[in-house]
């Protein structure tokens, strides 16, 4: 290994503990959505020995018995993670409910964990293609929290998993590109890493699939078909994985559990209808949720730049293949999300289909933080005040809340019906991100003046949330952390803030070193 490789994996270990301990910091502790709940359940029922899960966004299958629609790949990712928490609900003897609560929480930093490893790729493959160490690192810090990408580490949904899968294939291809043939060690250590990450993109979802192709193409495959042996097997393995798990569901390899969204009658959205809605809308559009991404024009121009003299790219082969990837990702994700029925994957924070491809957006970014004009970077820094505004309204109240709050659920049109939750989406007066804001200020504001809501009011606990009729409502008036949601149910407040005060300075500490030895980089680079 290289000085340079060492160093920059050095700088890239740093991040990963600063962006870990931001997530743990900011987490909500809880597993509430239904898709969140019922993975949660698949892994713990694969604990004990068998796949069915209790009744609830399930599908009966033959025997009986209720089954997760979901893929498995996550869950069994968040094995080891989801037996400490049961490990420990049993060592603290928790009873009953609270012990599924408790169980909850400690699994509830799964994502936090993945998502700050991909903060971590995102660095190294930055500086990789070419950006040095202020600008990579300025630009991971900005995808991790002005991006949606904060507000799904919170969750225990497989977006994170989903961006970590893309993000490895994407780099790695254009590594493996950029080198010389595939029987040299550096290149078969790429294709190795590449096959790692198709294998986790289309585990995570079988939808990932054509994604997953489309990051290939950075592999410049029409020269060397070759390259392609390893991540196609880390695909087939994937696949074979989602076979095997269909069969064991519902006797049938080919039944996924989707049933019509898994076949072309799910694409029925006018594609204009659905790019607007996802590129534009005040509701869903990612330029709004990711303000950053205003500056792709001027970063995918600089990423495929040729020399005065010739047509070898400015920045390498391997800075354009990743562009021919991520521009092909983008280009088909586009198409296939906006032609979807349920093209905002409601509910969720901003365009949730859209978060997996962020990573590779960003990569574009970055080129154009790098080396764009003074101007460029001034309307940059701008852009990300903006975005981090968004995301504190994403990350202080809990997408579930605020959607309860403006009366979009329960649901009352079918999520596939055009005019469903049509003024969140389309109108700017009832923009989530407007909405999370003012809940956001006015829940401060009561929590500063002492009224605090409380858990443990009367009622029967909802099966899938774990806590009752009353304590839902009350919850509206919550801010989406969990050392607040523990003082509302009754503990004391002094130990909490001494939790989250030493998670806040153990941030900032590593977060400092990590500047530090990104500017150390700066001194080593011809090394």
């Amino acid at each position: 290994m290289s000085t340079r490789t060492a160093s920059i994996g050095a700088t890239a270990r740093l991040i990963a503990i600063a962006a870990f301990l931001v997530f743990a910091l900011t987490g909500g502790g809880r597993i509430a959505g239904s898709d969140e709940v019922t993975m949660f359940e698949l892994s713990r029922a694969m604990l004990h020995g068998h796949i069915d899960v209790p009744e609830g966004a399930t599908l009966q299958g033959p025997d009986g018995r209720f089954y997760s629609k979901n893929t498995a790949g996550q869950a069994i990712l968040a094995l080891p993670l989801v037996a400490i928490a049961e490990t420990a609900t049993r060592v603290g003897h928790f009873p009953g409910g609270k012990a599924v609560l408790a169980a909850r929480f400690v699994a509830s930093f799964f994502n936090a964990m993945l998502t700050a490893l991909m903060l971590a790729a995102f660095y190294a493959f930055a500086r990789l293609l070419g950006v040095r160490p202020r600008a990579a690192l300025a630009a991971t810090a900005l995808l991790g929290f002005t991006t949606p990408v904060w507000i799904y580490a919170k969750s225990f949904m497989a977006e994170p998993l989903e961006a970590f899968g893309l993000l490895l294939t994407l780099g790695s291809a254009a590594m493996a590109a950029a080198g010389a043939a595939v029987d040299r060690p550096g290149a078969r250590r790429w294709l190795l890493w590449c096959a790692l990450g198709t294998f986790l993109a289309v585990s995570a979802k079988a939808s990932m699939l054509t994604l997953t192709l489309a990051a290939l193409l950075a592999l410049r495959p029409w020269r060397k078909p070759m390259r392609l042996v390893l991540p196609l097997a880390g695909i087939a393995l994937a696949s074979a994985g989602h076979l095997a798990y269909n069969y064991a569901r519902f006797h049938n390899a080919a039944e996924s559990g989707y049933g019509a969204q898994a076949s072309a009658s799910a694409f029925s959205t006018p594609l204009m209808v659905g790019l607007h809605g996802l590129i534009f809308s005040s509701g869903k559009g990612v330029l709004w949720f990711a303000p950053l991404l205003w500056l792709l024009p001027w970063g995918a121009s600089e990423m495929r730049r040729r020399r005065a003299h010739g047509e070898e790219p400015r920045h390498g082969w391997a800075a354009d293949s990743a562009f021919i990837g991520a521009a092909a990702m983008w280009a088909i994700g586009l198409v296939q999300y906006a032609t979807f029925q349920h093209w905002a994957g409601d509910g969720s924070w901003g365009p949730r289909y859209l978060v997996p491809m962020l990573p590779a957006a960003f990569l574009c970014v970055a080129f154009a933080l790098e080396y764009g004009s003074r101007a460029l970077k001034r309307a940059a820094w701008a852009l990300a005040a903006i975005g981090l505004l968004v995301q504190l309204a994403g990350v202080g109240i809990y997408f579930g809340a605020e959607m309860r709050e403006v009366g979009d659920y329960p649901y009352t049109r079918a999520l596939d019906d055009p005019h469903s939750l049509e003024a969140s989406h389309f109108n700017p007066a009832f923009s989530p991100i407007t909405e999370h804001g003012k809940m956001l200020l006015a829940n401060i504001a009561a929590h500063l003046r002492g009224d605090m809501p409380t858990l443990g009011q009367a009622g029967a606990a909802d099966p899938r949330l774990g806590i009752s009729a009353g304590d839902q409502v009350a919850m509206l008036k919550a801010i989406d952390v969990w050392w607040l949601y523990a003082h509302y149910a009754g503990i004391p407040a002094a130990p909490l803030m001494i939790a989250a005060l030493l998670l806040l300075a153990g941030a900032v500490a590593a977060g400092a070193a990590a500047f530090a030895a990104a500017n150390a980089e700066r001194e080593t680079r011809g090394a």
